[in-house]
Parts: C-alpha cells; sequence; structure tokens
C-alpha cells in the first residue's frame, strides 16, 4: 500500500516549480483600459510590475517597456493590452528559464524540457531560449564541452559512452562529436588506460566466479560503457592472464 502523502516514505516525484502564467481576463475590464501602475520589481533586475485598470498582470522585461512605450497612466487597446499579457506571459517563462540556469547550465533541450514540465508554452519557450541563447547564457557547445570534460576527468568512461550522454542530453550529434574531440586533445584521455582502471576496480567483486564466467561478465561490463571491442579484449587480456 502506497504512502499517504506527506509522512515519511513518501516517494512522490517533484518537477520543477509551475509558471504563474497570467489569468486576466481583458473582456471583465471596462473601457478605458488604463495602465494604473508601472513600477520596477525590487527582487529581479529588469522588470517592471504592471497593472491595467487596476488589475495587477504581471512582469514586463525592460526592452518591452522601452519598445511598446509602455507607461503608466497611458490608455491602451484591447490589443495591445492582449499583447502586454502576452509579452507578461512571456517574461515569467523566461525568469523561470533563468532560475533553472542558475541552478546549473542545461542544453536547449533539457531546457526546453524543463519549462514545457512547468506549464509554459510552446512558442514562449522558443522565444525564451531563443533570446537566452543569443545572450549566452544557453550555449549547447560550451555546455557538451562541459559535460565531456566531467566525464572524462572524472574517468572510467569512453569516447562512445559520453557521446551517447550527450545525445541524450539533445546535443546535436556533430555538436557532441566535436566536444568529445576537442576533449580528448584537452585532457588526453586515455580510452585503455581508463578501461583497465574500471576493469580492474570491477574484477575484484567478480573473484568467485569460475574463468569463463568472469571474462563475460567483465566483457559486457566494459562494453556497456562504451568501451570499442579491441580495447575491450586487450583490457580483458591484461586483467585476467
Amino acid at each position: 500500500m502506497s504512502s499517504p502523502r506527506g509522512r515519511p516514505g513518501s516517494r512522490r516525484k517533484r518537477g520543477p516549480a509551475r509558471i504563474a502564467i497570467s489569468d486576466v481576463d481583458l473582456s471583465t475590464l471596462n473601457d478605458p483600459l488604463i495602465i494604473s501602475e508601472l513600477t520596477e520589481t525590487q527582487n529581479r533586475s529588469g522588470r517592471f510590475r504592471v497593472a491595467i485598470n487596476g488589475v495587477a498582470l504581471g512582469d514586463l522585461t525592460l526592452d518591452f517597456v522601452a519598445d511598446s512605450g509602455v507607461r503608466e497612466g497611458k490608455t491602451i487597446t484591447r490589443f495591445q493590452g492582449v499583447e502586454m499579457i502576452n509579452a507578461v506571459d512571456r517574461t515569467a517563462v523566461l525568469d523561470k528559464a533563468l532560475d533553472l540556469l542558475a541552478v546549473r547550465a542545461r542544453s536547449s533541450r533539457d531546457l526546453s524540457i524543463r519549462l514545457r514540465r512547468a506549464g509554459a508554452r510552446d512558442p514562449d519557450i522558443s522565444w525564451a531560449v531563443s533570446r537566452l541563447a543569443a545572450q549566452g547564457f544557453v550555449d549547447d557547445a560550451a555546455y557538451a564541452r562541459g559535460v565531456a570534460r566531467a566525464k572524462a576527468l572524472a574517468g572510467g568512461v569512453s569516447r562512445r559512452k559520453v557521446i551517447t550522454v550527450l545525445r541524450q542530453k539533445g546535443i546535436a550529434a556533430d555538436v557532441a562529436t566535436e566536444a568529445i574531440e576537442a576533449t580528448l586533445v584537452d585532457v588526453s584521455l586515455d580510452e585503455y588506460g581508463a578501461a583497465l582502471a574500471a576493469a580492474e576496480k570491477r574484477v575484484r567483486a567478480l573473484s568467485g566466479l569460475e574463468p569463463a564466467k568472469k571474462r563475460q561478465r567483465l566483457y559486457a561490463f566494459l562494453a556497456r560503457r562504451g568501451y570499442e571491442s579491441d580495447v575491450v579484449r586487450r583490457v580483458i587480456t591484461e586483467v585476467l592472464r
């Protein structure tokens, strides 16, 4: 029987907090529509809290405020009101993306998935990710190099395995290949040495098996880590001689 919510032992999987999308219905507001508030927010730079006819919409980016000529006391059309609500929603998605990136670097695909899980709409996700990429906050190539370097320095990993990990994170094949090639040069990754170290550690756990079974288990262990068959055979010969 599953554990009741909130009790010890509960294993609920938690995703990103939901994005606060504007739920203001302009049809409930009487004409004229007037920007009743436009004040700079205190907790995030470059954001302005906006309200129409006393109803708070949310935050706008500084560039939207500048480009659209928004100002307190200005009368706007209903079309402009809709555009403002859409801009508030995009800003909420952008700020959620920035919060996710503040925790750790992410690929554009990973970031998009996280935003979708948090309730963002696809057009707003595309806008936010494109904006962040243009500003250098999202850089799939730099992200791929960072992951590849971390995996290589951790040891016990193959070139193929690193590329597989990067592809699973949504990195394009050419970007993943370029990242691992750069890493091989940067950290002088020795696949044979890494495989040998991993095998020597693993073989201790297989000491109770008969030789044929031990060889089979060790081969499968190294193959799952993406080492080429010739490397695997050389390592097994060295370890089990």
